[in-house]
């Protein structure tokens, strides 16, 4: 009879050891800075690099898409597990889908990222860990 109570209590508790059941945090980012209300937003967070530093590259990223409603805007992504992410957001002003950039690769569209590097964005500069809910602060950037 002993076995059979450990075993039930092991089955019991390994949802809770195994992390199942939370839900993960939430990563509220606030996007300040959009310079008009044409088009839409892209808001990406990333795990990994692949694609990074634009969400339509990276096949990994959590993406959301909203039509901008004014100058500043929040996003919330749930569910995120605690690690490091990098968050990115552009302005879409045609609603294509796709970031427009002149011949050489520099966007044509507003442009942000998570700690809000200034140059040329690159992971380490703009990686910052979750361990639960997080907000972050974006200015975007037209070059």
């Amino acid at each position: 009879m002993k076995r059979k109570i450990s075993t039930l209590t092991l089955v019991a508790a390994l949802p809770a050891l195994l992390g199942a059941g939370e839900p993960g945090g939430t990563l509220t980012v606030n996007v300040s800075g959009i310079r008009n209300t044409t088009g839409s937003l892209i808001a990406c967070v990333f795990r990994d690099r692949q694609g990074f530093p634009t969400c339509q590259k990276s096949r990994s990223a959590i993406i959301q898409r909203s039509r901008i409603n004014g100058a500043s805007m929040t996003v919330r992504f749930t569910g995120l597990p605690p690690g490091a992410y990098v968050a990115s957001v552009q302005h879409d002003e045609d609603s294509d889908g796709k970031l427009k950039t002149n011949f050489i690769g520099i966007p044509k569209e507003g442009v942000g990222i998570s700690n809000n590097p200034g140059g040329i964005p690159s992971w380490g500069r703009a990686v910052f860990r979750m361990q639960g809910d997080a907000a972050i602060a974006i200015t975007m950037r037209y070059i």
